[in-house]
């Protein structure tokens, strides 16, 4: 899997994320991989917001799609936080995705 780094490379706060959430929905703006930086606080909103889909120790992928095969997720490595544009996928697929992220994020990205 192929990982991407969009929004400005820092922590985003809560309009930051929420306009990157936000992106549009087109096969140019929202793609399996993308990610940005964010804090605990939207990590915790967006957990407490709907029931997760799927939740992984520290990581939780959004209830509702983005689109039909596309979900938002969550995901918390050491103390930073982080949004992850997944595939809509089953646990399996999810925690795999999850494992491949928190290397790169560990690896130095």
């Amino acid at each position: 899997m192929t990982f991407e780094l969009i929004g400005n490379g820092g922590v985003q706060n809560y309009d930051e994320t929420f306009a990157l959430i936000n992106r549009g929905y087109g096969p140019d703006q929202f793609k399996t991989g993308q990610w940005f930086e964010t804090t605990d606080e939207m990590f915790d909103y967006f957990l407490e917001i709907l029931p997760p889909r799927h939740l992984t120790g520290s990581a939780f992928m959004m209830c509702e799609p983005s689109t039909c095969t596309l979900s938002n997720a969550f995901v918390q490595v050491g103390k930073r936080f982080f949004c992850l544009t997944v595939e809509h996928a089953g646990a399996v697929t999810f925690s795999e995705t999850v494992s491949a992220f928190r290397a790169l994020i560990n690896e130095g990205a």
